[in-house]
């Protein structure tokens, strides 16, 4: 996270709070879901369930970085 973090910033990705909020929860969510499928022991998921989208949405508050 600290890595894509800072690659945002080295590319000058906007840094207003609103799009840092959103940003950032776009990472948090793409985390749970690498570590769900990254679960090799256990497969809790049906196969057939089709894979969560994420969207903008509603910004979750101001990113606090």
């Amino acid at each position: 996270m600290e890595l894509l973090v800072q690659t945002a910033d080295e590319l000058s990705l906007p840094d207003d709070p609103e799009f840092r909020s959103a940003f950032m929860a776009y990472l948090e969510w793409g985390t749970r879901i690498a570590v769900i499928n990254s679960n090799t022991d256990s497969v809790s998921e049906d196969p057939n369930v089709p894979m969560p989208v994420w969207g903008w949405g509603v910004p979750g508050g101001p990113y606090q970085g």
